[in-house]
């Protein structure tokens, strides 16, 4: 099977047969090497799907994500693309260290700053909030931007906010 050919065709509104790699993929390092190399295909839609059929994966097998990780944190801070708003589910599944942890922060509230997909917006919070379970000192950064989130988002997104708010 070909990964990327099989995640092609359609538009950015369908998951294809994301589904059909997802089963595909499994637990195997190889064919999950295979799917990463979609996050950089020329098409959009092709790295979509990849982002999206890895968050799929990895809820089951995070550990898949181990031998990816710096490759992964470089996608993330070069991502353009609101489509692969997937990698930052990824990011709260690895273990980073404080510097790296800051520096994924520092991206995933570039997106809130920047972003006006309010899937995008949430997922980053949702990534943030967990992030800061393993290291606390972003709370004060995070309630910040869940309070301004609040008064200033979109329905989804004032929703998602209070619901972290009332978690922290």
């Amino acid at each position: 099977m070909d990964i990327r050919e099989v995640l092609s065709g359609g538009d950015l509104r369908s998951i294809g047969h994301v589904d059909a790699v997802v089963a595909y993929v499994g637990n195997d390092p190889d064919r999950f090497s295979e799917l990463m190399t979609g996050l950089t295909d020329d098409r959009p839609v092709v790295r979509m799907r990849s982002a999206d059929a890895m968050e799929k994966v990895t809820r089951r097998h995070p550990k898949l994500l181990r031998a990816h990780q710096a490759s992964l944190f470089e996608q993330l801070q070069i991502a353009t693309q609101q489509e692969v708003w997937h990698l930052a589910q990824l990011m709260p599944r690895m273990t980073w260290t404080e510097e790296e942890a800051s520096g994924i922060v520092h991206v995933l509230t570039d997106w809130i700053d920047t972003e006006t997909s309010a899937i995008v917006i949430v997922n980053a919070l949702q990534a943030m909030f967990d992030l800061s379970a393993v290291h606390p000192r972003f709370h004060d950064e995070l309630k910040a931007l869940l309070e301004s989130q609040l008064e200033t988002g979109s329905p989804a997104v004032k929703s998602r906010s209070k619901k972290l708010l009332q978690k922290l």
